[in-house]
């Protein structure tokens, strides 16, 4: 499917599409989309390298992509993105040291992520970060040392965290 004609687009969901393995490249040429929603595409093994490119982007919803296990380096780019899921992205085993760059960044969920095993330290940079959660990840050892730099926050979930 050629997406990238669709220059128009807000909100692109495609939950729940089982089958879907990767994203065409021509999603990147999307530039007004706003939300993007691919929640429980379970077979998602990544993400195009240039998805930092949605520089409208504000939420992202990669929950339930058991298969994802890494984010491309663009990420960071989404200078737009308030809102980031991906819990129960059982794969994921670690986020970007640059993770902080996304400064617009309101929510933030890891819940379920249980092969995550460490915060960037770049995560107390998050000055805008209202609710973190990530509860259930069962292989994060500790925090980040500055993690009190938090200062917006004012929901934060650990439940189930080994």
């Amino acid at each position: 499917m050629e997406f990238g004609k669709l220059q128009s687009l807000v909100k692109l969901n495609l939950c729940n599409c089982s089958q879907l393995r990767c994203l065409p490249d021509s999603i990147v040429n999307l530039s007004q989309l706003k939300t993007f929603r691919l929640k429980g595409c379970e077979k998602l093994e990544n993400l195009l390298m240039e998805f930092g490119k949605l520089q409208s982007l504000m939420e992202l919803d990669l929950s339930h992509c058991s298969q994802l296990g890494c984010l491309p380096d663009s990420i960071v780019d989404l200078s737009q993105l308030k809102t980031f899921r991906f819990g129960g992205c059982d794969k994921l085993e670690n986020l970007l040291m640059e993770f902080g760059k996304l400064q617009s960044l309101v929510e933030l969920d890891l819940s379920g992520c249980s092969q995550l095993g460490c915060l960037p330290n770049s995560i107390v940079d998050l000055s805008q970060l209202k609710t973190f959660r990530f509860g259930g990840c069962d292989k994060l050892e500790n925090l980040p040392m500055e993690f009190g730099k938090l200062e917006s926050l004012v929901e934060l979930e650990l439940s189930h965290c080994s």
